[in-house]
């Protein structure tokens, strides 16, 4: 079955896949999240720098770990150029989650 798979969807099997969905992932887990728990938490709450140093880190660090779920099944199925794509996607947003907690913790 892996093999008719791979005939039939291999041409998605490219380092551009993995980047654009490595980017398109985070964002729908994103919006998931903010529709059916965050948008509770009244505008007031974001406006102090204290508590979005604490909330914005962790909402981008729950949209980057499905990326490396994906990663696993995708180095599963043995899709290797999509899955660097997914994991380049991962480094990187992992650098903007870092940057954003030390610019919000410095003001």
């Amino acid at each position: 079955m892996n093999l008719n798979l791979n005939k039939r969807f291999g041409r998605y099997n490219t380092l551009l896949t993995g980047i654009v969905a490595g980017i398109i992932l985070p964002v729908v887990i994103y919006f998931m999240i903010y529709f059916t728990s965050v948008r509770d938490i009244g505008s007031a709450i974001f406006s102090n720098l204290k508590v979005a140093a604490n909330i914005i880190p962790i909402l981008i660090s729950h949209c980057i770990l499905p990326n490396l779920l994906f990663f696993m099944v995708l180095t599963g199925i043995n899709w290797m150029q999509a899955a660097k794509g997914i994991l380049g996607s991962t480094v990187v947003l992992t650098i903007i989650l870092f940057a954003v907690k030390l610019i919000l913790q410095i003001i």
